[in-house]
Order: C-alpha cells, then sequence, then structure tokens
C-alpha cells in the first residue's frame, strides 16, 4: 500500500466534503460508513477495495468529484511537504467526531517511522469522519482544514 497515494486520497476525500454544498444521499453516507469500518478492519484492502469503491461513489457525485480531483491534484503536487502541524488534530477530531460504542476502532500507531505515524494519523482522522452520521458536516467542524486549504492554494498560485 503506497501510503502517499492513501494519504492524498482520504485528504482529498476529506476536504471535497468539507467544501461540499449539497448533503450527501443516504447510499453515499452508507458507503462512507463501509469504507471507514473496511479501512479500519482490513487497511491493506485499500487498493483493491476501498479505493475503488470510494471513486466510484465520488464520480457518481459530479459536484463532490470536482472538489475531490482539485484537491487531489495540489495534495499530489505538494510531494513529501505536506505541513502536518496544519491538519486536524486527534483533539479536534475526537471533539467533533466522538468515539461511539459502534464505531470502527482506530488503527494503533506504531513507533517504526514518521511516514508510517503520518500515514496513520490521517487514516485514523478519515475512518473517524467517514464513519459519523454525516461525514460533511463533521468535516466542516474540523476549523484546521480551512488553514490547510489556504496552504495549498498559496503553494499552488506559488507554482
Amino acid at each position: 500500500m503506497e501510503t502517499t497515494n492513501l494519504n492524498n486520497t482520504l485528504l482529498a476525500l476529506l476536504l471535497a466534503l468539507k467544501d461540499s454544498e449539497t448533503p450527501l444521499s443516504d447510499t453515499e453516507q452508507s458507503d462512507l460508513s463501509q469504507a471507514a469500518e473496511q479501512l479500519s478492519v482490513n487497511p491493506k484492502a485499500w487498493e483493491i477495495l476501498i479505493e475503488p469503491r470510494l471513486l466510484a461513489m465520488l464520480e457518481a457525485n459530479e459536484p463532490l468529484n470536482q472538489r475531490f480531483q482539485a484537491a487531489k491534484s495540489q495534495l499530489d503536487n505538494l510531494g513529501d511537504t505536506m505541513p502536518l502541524n496544519l491538519l486536524p488534530s486527534e483533539a479536534e477530531v475526537e471533539q467533533v467526531a466522538p468515539k461511539q460504542k459502534l464505531q470502527p476502532t482506530t488503527r494503533a500507531i506504531p513507533q517504526v517511522s514518521s511516514s508510517d505515524l503520518r500515514s496513520n494519523e490521517i487514516t485514523n482522522m478519515a475512518i473517524r469522519v467517514m464513519a459519523t452520521p454525516n461525514p460533511s458536516e463533521t468535516a466542516k467542524k474540523l476549523s484546521r482544514f480551512e488553514q490547510f486549504q489556504q496552504f495549498l492554494n498559496q503553494n499552488l498560485a506559488q507554482k
């Protein structure tokens, strides 16, 4: 599993949800919840099972897909210069998406390398947001995403 692709896809999805102006359908919310559960249980299924289903859901929702593609492009252009300090903290995610009894469990963050640490923090955040009853509204409540988006837009303007 390539962590850069995973991170960029999940962050682009969360940013697209944050900017979404129309509520998600029940099917879309269910798809996100299932993706969160699958990612929590078996993250190795990302490329084979989870990512294709998420991308299919996005393609069926044109406004959301446009936001996703724009954010994904910006993130891909960043390379390894992602400012993790601009991402929502665990405490902020806990505040807007408290763990529920039936919510998927987050993955432990191993003490191996900084890339693994980053990967699991982003994955855990995405799991928590996607598992909420209304992922769009939850993503909008993550105030640090606004700073992150400003950084992405400034970075894009400089290129």
